[in-house]
């Protein structure tokens, strides 16, 4: 089979003027929080970002509150997908009576996919997203609901594992989870040199544990 020509590079602007509007805002605006931070998140830098002429983000966002708002909702729905990418093939691999391995091979997976991107741009913006819905009742109550519509997600697996309760099981694994890849974005130093390391046998202690 003769392999397609790679896709010409689309430039900024030409991401900005085609297609969805909104999400090429979307993912302009994770690239700037992740490089410059909440200090420069203004509609000046995501115009500047995408080559558009002064003004053209407000037209979209009119406040700040919105455009912070618009990064957090797509920070979560990508978080969202992945979550779903995990249960899918969870589910795909195991049907109704999902291991305690299978699972913590998903888990281990997720980690190895988090601790190669610890660097990348996408990731420092979430924690910035984190820290802005911090100081904001209303988005840090949309966070506090999407943790708890992802915890939810691993309560019919942790069931079907046999846990006496699976609600208690699903947030000690998000508990795990987010420690893990707090550590790893922030202390990598200190959690290379941990013990027990991470690998599948500890997400298979851990699971055991829970159940």
């Amino acid at each position: 089979m003769t392999e397609l020509p790679p896709s010409p590079p689309r430039t900024r602007a030409t991401s900005a003027t085609k297609g969805n509007r909104r999400e090429d805002l979307a993912q302009a605006a994770l690239e700037v929080l992740g490089e410059y931070g909440s200090r420069g998140f203004t509609h000046r830098a995501l115009d500047r970002h995408l080559g558009l002429p002064e003004g053209t983000t407000s037209a979209y966002f009119r406040r700040r509150e919105d455009l912070v708002a618009m990064a957090i909702r797509t920070v979560f729905a990508r978080d969202a997908q992945q979550m779903d990418q995990i249960v899918d093939r969870i589910e795909a691999k195991c049907g109704e009576t999902p291991s305690v391995e299978v699972v913590a091979q998903c888990c281990f997976e997720m980690w190895q996919w988090v601790a190669s991107q610890a660097r990348d741009t996408f990731v420092l913006a979430r924690y910035e997203c984190f820290l802005m819905a911090r100081r904001d009742p209303e988005l840090m109550q949309l966070v506090e609901n999407v943790m708890l519509a992802r915890q939810t997600r691993w309560e019919p697996i942790f069931a079907r594992l046999g846990s006496a309760n699976p609600a208690a099981s699903a947030r000690q694994i998000g508990l795990l989870l987010r420690s893990l890849f707090f550590s790893e974005i922030f202390f990598p130093a200190c959690l290379s040199t941990a013990q027990p390391s991470v690998d599948v046998d500890l997400f298979i202690r851990e699971i055991r544990h829970y159940i």
